[in-house]
């Protein structure tokens, strides 16, 4: 083969490389899980951009001018949903006509924040009869999500929704290996045990999948974390339903969570990740562990 034909190849294989990247879907993440779903599903096919910190609290997130220009030429913008991100509509107007902005998990079925779990809300917009948007708790849910995704891809990108369709089908399958294991060791809890006392109201679905009562004590508003009225009824609620344990979280003040079980009589569990993480898998895994540590004895 002559220099000259060996030459034109390597040209035209930069050419493609340069067109496949140009023309690769890109999409543009508003929730660390959210991301972490979204990269598994998009394999090679799709460049996931994550626009707020893996450890930032989504409650509060807004893209900034920075973080959107870094999301620059993306097709989809992946929100949660639920009424978690309040800043949705104002950046479906930002953007137009030039991206769609898909909340995953509206289809996914809802639960409701009940009256006393109210008082123990990230924020005003989950109060009483609203919708708890903490669905990425319940293990089959971000199995949903993973589908709602593919879907989401395939219409921008249907020459790649097969392979759409593989890796979430794929990744499905280690969530069902994560949901067995995760009630295997939840099976090492006494049923007497298993109430899960938390600072803020967030771990409603996974109490429902895995067969806890839920029982959040302390808000995260700053009224909350320094009020006497809340702590004192947050020591009542933990005698009168036997709780063995009390779980702070990673965002929330652990010094008055300490007081508050201190003033119980009942331990202090591990941190919990309620809201994000770069893995999901992995942050299921931490929860797990340090619930069935705290409760099983």
């Amino acid at each position: 083969m002559s220099k000259s034909i060996i030459l034109i190849a390597l040209t035209l294989s930069v050419h493609l490389s340069l067109v496949t990247a140009q023309t690769r879907l890109k999409v543009a993440s508003l929730h660390p899980l959210i991301t972490d779903v979204a990269r598994n599903v998009a394999g090679q096919h799709a460049k996931v951009v994550q626009l707020i910190d893996p450890h930032a609290d989504p409650h509060h997130f807004q893209p900034t001018p920075k973080a959107l220009l870094r999301a620059r030429g993306a097709q989809i913008y992946l929100a949660s949903g639920k009424n978690l991100e309040s800043y949705l509509n104002k950046l479906r107007s930002t953007l137009g006509k030039s991206a769609t902005v898909v909340e995953v998990g509206r289809t996914i079925p809802s639960q409701t924040i009940s009256g006393r779990d109210s008082m123990y809300v990230c924020c005003p917009r989950h109060s009483k009869g609203s919708i708890d948007p903490h669905w990425w708790h319940r293990v089959s849910n971000m199995q949903k999500a993973a589908r709602v995704i593919a879907k989401e891809y395939s219409k921008i990108d249907p020459t790649n929704a097969a392979a759409y369709k593989a890796n979430a089908a794929e990744y499905s399958k280690k969530l069902s290996s994560l949901h067995s294991w995760v009630k295997r060791e939840v099976s090492r809890i006494p049923r007497k045990n298993r109430i899960l006392s938390t600072a803020h109201a967030a771990f409603g679905y996974f109490c429902n999948e895995y067969g806890f009562k839920a029982l959040p004590v302390m808000g995260v508003t700053s009224q909350q974390r320094t009020s006497a009225t809340y702590q004192a009824e947050a020591i009542r609620e933990i005698r009168k339903n036997g709780v063995k344990a009390v779980f702070p979280e990673q965002r929330a003040n652990p010094k008055s969570l300490r007081v508050i079980a201190k003033e119980s009589g009942v331990k202090l569990g591990g941190a919990l990740v309620a809201d994000g993480a770069a893995n999901y898998q992995q942050m299921m895994r931490n929860n797990v562990i340090k619930i069935v540590a705290a409760l099983s004895q």
